[in-house]
């Protein structure tokens, strides 16, 4: 990443971290979920690792997602979460805004997350998506079309501010577009337990 980004890994982790023996590592425990996250020193702008997480039903975050992410770049109260599902809102007692196609889980904001044509650019400092991950999972759980990846973050980098991390959680890919003005910072493997599926956490920052 060029050094005009203004951009420093570093400053966008709110936990304690460590260096390996041979300072090639700056090492991160995924409190409080299993695992380590690392950035090495040659890559110093990408995050890698590996988490071990139980899995829920009905299209709900992995036991303890949510807090990991929390822990590690600290808690963002002006958070967007589309797909949103059975995340609780602000209307519902949450601590995010929500946004689903679907009236009966009920979002804050009924809205296609592919565009989010009701709201303001520049409005978030985080936007969260868990869609799901093929078309019988749409379908089935979701009620909805899958939907189109590139749009999601295209429409979510829309209305996050600059500097603003973008947090993204897909089936077994290694997915790698990138909207303009929106950096690729992180690509997190998660192992869900008992069943052993794979699922990866995509990470983004916005540069401007």
């Amino acid at each position: 990443m060029n050094t005009d980004d203004n951009f420093s890994f570093l400053d966008l982790i709110k936990c304690n971290y460590h260096y390996s023996e041979d300072g090639k590592y700056i090492i991160i425990e995924a409190t409080p979920a299993t695992g380590i996250l690392y950035i090495t020193k040659n890559t110093s702008y990408f995050m890698s690792g590996h988490i071990r997480s139980r899995g829920r039903n009905e299209g709900k975050y992995p036991y303890r997602y949510l807090e990991m992410i929390d822990t590690v770049f600290g808690p963002e109260e002006n958070t967007i979460e589309v797909c949103s599902h059975s995340v609780k809102g602000k209307n519902d007692n949450g601590n995010c805004f929500t946004v689903d196609l679907n009236p009966a889980t009920n979002p804050d904001l009924i809205d296609d997350a592919q565009s989010l044509s009701k709201l303001e650019s520049h409005s978030f400092n985080r936007w969260r998506a868990d869609p799901p991950y093929n078309d019988k999972t749409a379908s089935s759980i979701y009620n909805t079309k899958l939907p189109i990846t590139s749009k999601l973050l295209q429409a979510g980098a829309r209305v996050c501010k600059a500097n603003s991390l973008l947090f993204l959680l897909l089936g077994p890919k290694n997915y790698q577009f990138t909207p303009a003005g929106v950096k690729r910072i992180g690509w997190i493997a998660i192992t869900i337990v008992p069943n052993n599926e794979l699922r990866t956490l995509h990470i983004f920052y916005k540069i401007k």
